[in-house]
């Protein structure tokens, strides 16, 4: 009997692709999968017979679930309350199981929450604890999966977490993706937990948390264009910087068809793209497969998470459904190209230094080596590779019987070694003859960088004086920082510009001044390291100052090459002081340390200078 033909079950591609997902899925439950099986079988057959004789299912079961399927689309595949025994939890105490898993385990705990500790907390039984913790994704300490891609995913080309936003139902989640050049991965050393809370493992828990609380105390939908909403989206459009796409996972914000936030303008790399969950769960499972990347959850806890963690623990247990929503959005990345800390009379803001039209660039044959280092003993350069390569962080202590390991070296030639790169100013010297690896401040920086600047405007004005003839050296590790710069490669840009400085010192035929300016270099080099300095965004504007200054040495004016010497040094000075955590570091004590440039007779700031002195006299 072929049965009557039946309401058809037609599918969107989204729908389909989802309901492919669950069929495959090795998470899903089988009676999700079921259902998802029958429904695409209702696509295919018109009949309920035929469905339930291809499926070996009854025809009840499926023309319950084509009916339901019809009605609410896939958010009727899903379990319905059913009738029985009252819930012995209620709103309240499932929310009060959810925060507390935010606060630190009980004296005693080895390991964090357990279903026991926390029964004993709220005064529920065990398997009321367990039975919330698996319907909401929170149980503390789960092991962060990678589950499947689908249609609303982040891209993949996503690089780290910059704002999270809840208004009980609606949990925003945002993150950036680098725009251009076939989005390129993440900066060095950054992770997807990334600027708002930093590298953590608990990061996917934190997170978990929030969408099952704004799950849980529902509330009223808001929709993209409501004004608490577009306030938090501009904000994190600002901390995403430039050269960045912006993309925000949504839960409870509906596609209200205004046209506004959900149309992106392809000219603007930094409007938002939404992708927007199902639910709660798949907005849960999305973040944690964000997550779940190894080379974006280091073994090692932040310092940020806490943070982040009380200010959520705060809100969600004083939350009312009056209450201001909860929004959190990273800081702003330092900008290569900001304003200089040093005051508005100095030569940080003159107008963009010179270029060489990179088209017209001298074609010298590219450099390979990393240029003569300051010691050429082979096992000191093993050392010197290892010591900047090996993630260490400012102030760690370097050991020497790894490093023999890792090296195939005996300890004594180890412990030679690292003596002499604590000559070179790589490493500091502690008491009893052990090293470490610098520990980096505002003060280190702003000591280096002025003995930089001076020693380097010296050897700009006696490179000067020597003729374009003996600048084939510096002229060839240009071209190298030019490449880097086309490639917008922001690992080989900051070494290949160190190796152009030190060529130029090495040009100047001062034996005693080069060999303090490539001191000053090597231990330059760690701090550029420790701080994992990201010159993403600084690639061009490098390769510019340095063809600038290159420009003014081949035209033989050495003022002109110190004055820009000065210009690009104050600005390194801004943006490596930007990376740390100080904030009491004067704003003119740079210019107290390395003075202040003097200026060009046509830069219309000399007038306002001398005006303010006549003023102050």
């Amino acid at each position: 009997m072929a049965g009557r033909p039946r309401d058809a079950v037609v599918l969107t591609e989204d729908e389909r692709t989802e309901l492919l997902l669950w069929t495959r899925s090795r998470t899903c439950s089988q009676a999700r999968a079921l259902r998802a099986r029958i429904v695409l079988a209702c696509a295919d057959e018109p009949t309920n017979t035929a469905v339930a004789e291809r499926l070996g299912v009854s025809r009840d079961m499926v023309t319950k679930w084509r009916a339901r399927f019809l009605a609410d689309r896939l958010a009727g595949l899903d379990e319905q309350p059913r009738a029985g025994r009252p819930p012995t939890a209620d709103d309240d105490a499932v929310a009060h199981v959810l925060v507390r898993t935010l606060t630190p385990p009980p004296p005693g705990a080895r390991r964090g929450w357990s279903t026991r500790s926390m029964a004993a907390e709220t005064g529920l039984s065990q398997s009321t604890v367990s039975r919330i913790w698996r319907t909401y994704r929170t149980r503390p300490g789960e092991r962060v999966a990678a589950g499947p891609r689908r249609a609303w995913s982040l891209p993949g080309h996503a690089e780290e977490v910059i704002g999270l936003f809840v208004a009980p139902p609606v949990c925003v989640l945002a993150v950036t993706g680098r725009a251009g050049r076939g989005g390129a991965g993440r900066p060095s050393g950054t992770t997807a937990a990334g600027r708002l809370f930093g590298p953590d493992h608990e990061a996917a828990h934190v997170l978990s948390v929030a969408c099952a609380f704004a799950a849980l105390r529902g509330g009223r939908h808001i929709g993209a264009d409501d004004p608490v909403l577009r306030a938090f989206v501009e904000q994190v459009r600002s901390a995403a910087g430039a050269g960045a796409s912006v993309h925000l996972l949504a839960h409870g914000v509906p596609e209200d068809g205004t046209g506004g936030p959900d149309r992106p303008d392809p000219a603007v790399p930094s409007y938002p793209r939404w992708h927007r969950a199902p639910g709660s769960e798949a907005w849960t499972e999305e973040a944690h497969r964000f997550l779940a990347d190894d080379d974006r959850l280091p073994h090692e806890a932040s310092s940020d998470l806490p943070r982040l963690r009380d200010a959520l623990l705060t809100w969600s247990t004083t939350w009312t459904p009056s209450a201001a929503p909860f929004a959190r959005v990273a800081t702003p990345r330092p900008s290569y190209a900001a304003p200089a800390i040093c005051g508005p009379a100095n030569d940080s803001i003159v107008p963009e230094p010179r270029a060489l039209d990179h088209t017209t660039a001298s074609s010298a044959v590219q450099v390979t080596s990393p240029g003569a280092p300051i010691t050429t003993d082979p096992v000191v350069g093993m050392l010197r590779e290892a010591l900047l390569t090996g993630g260490y962080r400012s102030g760690d202590r370097v050991r020497e019987t790894p490093l023999a390991v890792r090296l195939d070296l005996s300890r004594r030639s180890v412990r030679a070694g690292l003596h002499a790169l604590v000559e070179e100013g790589m490493l500091d010297l502690l008491p009893g003859g052990a090293t470490a690896i610098p520990a980096v401040t505002a003060k280190d920086v702003l000591d280096l960088y002025a003995l930089r600047a001076s020693l380097g405007a010296l050897l700009m004005r006696r490179i000067a004086m020597l003729g374009r003839e003996n600048l084939a050296p510096a002229s060839a590790a240009l071209a190298e920082v030019r490449g880097a710069a086309r490639d917008n490669d922001h690992l080989r840009i900051r070494e290949v510009d160190l190796r152009y400085q030190d060529a130029l010192a090495r040009i100047a035929d001062l034996p005693q001044a080069a060999g303090t300016f490539e001191r000053l270099t090597a231990r330059l080099r760690m701090f550029v390291t420790v701080l994992d300095m990201d010159y993403s965004q600084a690639c061009d504007t490098i390769a510019d100052e340095d063809s600038a200054v290159h420009q003014a040495l081949l035209d033989a004016d050495g003022n002109e090459a110190a004055r820009l010497w000065r210009v690009k040094i104050e600005r390194c000075v801004r943006y490596m002081i930007a990376q740390l955590s100080e904030d009491d570091v004067a704003p003119y004590l740079w210019t107290t340390l390395a003075g202040r440039p003097r200026m060009r007779p046509a830069d219309p700031r000399a007038a306002d200078a001398q005006g303010t002195r006549n003023l102050m006299m």
